[in-house]
């Protein structure tokens, strides 16, 4: 399978991206998400920028392609990372091309960490991002939780959603353990549960009042999603401490959308792609 690099600031995308971001609170960032395959023709492609940060101030929109930074024109998109997350605040000559041709602007930088903090995330001693509600046990806890589990232990394996986008759900991946290890809450997008308080890694203990352990994976899906509007009662175990979220369930393409990505041949992939490139985004590529 083809990789795709996601160098950016608050970027979560997982699955059949790799991120390589590099979580360090102290680097200079600007503000956009940049995704992009290593050794690939297709050009690196501004999938997100952050509103009210330097480069949104630059005028640089989602869909755009990057050209150049400081006057390094690159091939491989992890060439870019250093260029894009900086120890220093020195400002960057970016050129890329958009929707009405080429054009280059000079982009400020600001601290990571600043951005964390503005969405609700704090670092943690490991230097992963956790909410900023999130004890020292917590964050111990899941930071040891090691590798994800394969698809094949996954409720929601396409990037955290149900592969049917009419579906209603809570916004995250259940992550089916071997046991004895509980099963727990995974990858989780900015949706209902999250809303509610839900934190990535915590134990399921119940849903609705039924104990999801032992069922199947095609047990589980119609457990945590509903074909039409619904309330989810979850409570879950977080070290030790047991607590109740009542939250109603979202439309997945609503959450979807409100965050950013699109479904395109059964994978999830940011909804700025310009559609002269969804072939960049191929698991296949096509011969052209």
């Amino acid at each position: 399978m083809s990789k795709l690099i996601c160098l950016a600031v608050l970027c979560c995308l997982r699955g059949a991206w790799m991120q390589a971001q590099e979580w360090s609170a102290n680097a200079y960032v600007t503000g956009m998400t940049v995704v992009g395959k290593p050794d690939s023709t297709c050009p690196p492609i501004v999938a997100w920028v952050e509103p009210d940060t330097p480069a949104a101030k630059a005028g640089i929109q989602p869909g755009d392609r990057l050209l150049a930074v400081d006057g390094h024109h690159e091939r491989d998109i992890l060439q870019w990372r250093p260029l894009l997350r900086t120890k220093d605040p020195k400002p960057s000559t970016i050129e890329l091309e958009g929707e009405h041709g080429s054009y280059t602007v000079t982009v400020g930088r600001i601290k990571a960490f600043v951005l964390y903090e503005r969405e609700g995330w704090k670092v943690g001693p490991d230097g992963g991002v956790y909410p900023k509600n999130a004890t020292e046990a917590e964050m111990q806890r899941v930071s040891k939780m090691g590798p994800e589990p394969p698809v094949s232990e996954k409720v929601f394996p396409v990037g955290h959603y149900p592969a049917n986008l009419e579906l209603y759900y809570p916004g995250f991946e259940i992550f089916v353990w071997k046991e004895p290890q509980p099963m727990t809450v995974g990858g989780i997008e900015d949706g209902p549960a999250e809303k509610a308080g839900v934190h990535y890694g915590d134990a399921i203990v119940s849903v609705n009042g039924i104990n999801p352990h032992g069922k199947s994976i095609a047990e589980l899906e119609p457990l945590f999603s509903s074909a039409k509007p619904a309330t989810m009662k979850l409570v879950i175990d977080r070290d030790g401490a047991i607590n109740t979220f009542t939250f109603e369930l979202a439309k997945a393409s609503q959450i979807a959308a409100a965050n950013h990505k699109q479904m395109y041949e059964g994978r999830m992939i940011p909804a700025a792609i310009p559609p002269a490139y969804l072939h960049c985004f191929e698991a296949s590529p096509k011969a052209r």
